[in-house]
């Protein structure tokens, strides 16, 4: 399981990750799905000051608004990233383990949950994947409250600003 073929070449672990990504990426391009890259107005609009947010106009509210929606596209890219990077560990951990279950001998009442251990601790590429893929995990937690957040001020914005 160390290296599969793709085409003509032989990739390992981190190359296949890769090539998935990449596959993803040129769809996302070639279909001009993409939002816009990361502006620093993004940033500020953020992290207004409460001073200032007092004295925006009706329009300025507004603009903010849609600053910070776009913002928080650019944020929703990153998580679609992050789940594909979990999505492609978890199926390539379902190989490995699969895998590993058929090909072991196994006492007859162990424990899926031990055999899995087991591959995890023993299979080098299965305990890489594994650490990617709860790093992965791990940012998703961020980047998603990091979404919510900033949709959650660009919505408090537009209120604001049809009071205006």
């Amino acid at each position: 399981m160390k290296t599969q073929n793709i085409g003509e070449r032989n990739l390992n672990s981190q190359d296949r990750l890769e090539y998935f990504l990449k596959g993803i990426s040129d769809y996302v391009e070639g279909k001009n799905l993409d939002p816009c890259k990361f502006k620093d107005e993004f940033q500020r609009a953020d992290g207004i000051s409460e001073e200032r947010l007092k004295i925006l106009t009706r329009d300025e509210l507004f603009d903010t608004a849609f600053l910070l929606y776009q913002y928080a596209d650019h944020v929703g890219q990153e998580r679609a990233h992050t789940e594909n990077v979990i999505r492609w560990c978890n199926d390539t951990l379902q190989r490995i383990i699969a895998y590993g279950v058929q090909n072991r001998e196994w006492d007859k009442y162990e424990k899926h949950e031990v055999k899995v251990a087991t591959i995890l601790s023993s299979d080098h590429i299965a305990n890489t994947v594994n650490e990617w893929k709860l790093t992965a995990e791990g940012r998703l937690e961020y980047i998603k409250n990091r979404e919510y957040n900033i949709k959650r001020k660009a919505e408090i914005l537009i209120e604001k600003g049809k009071r205006r």
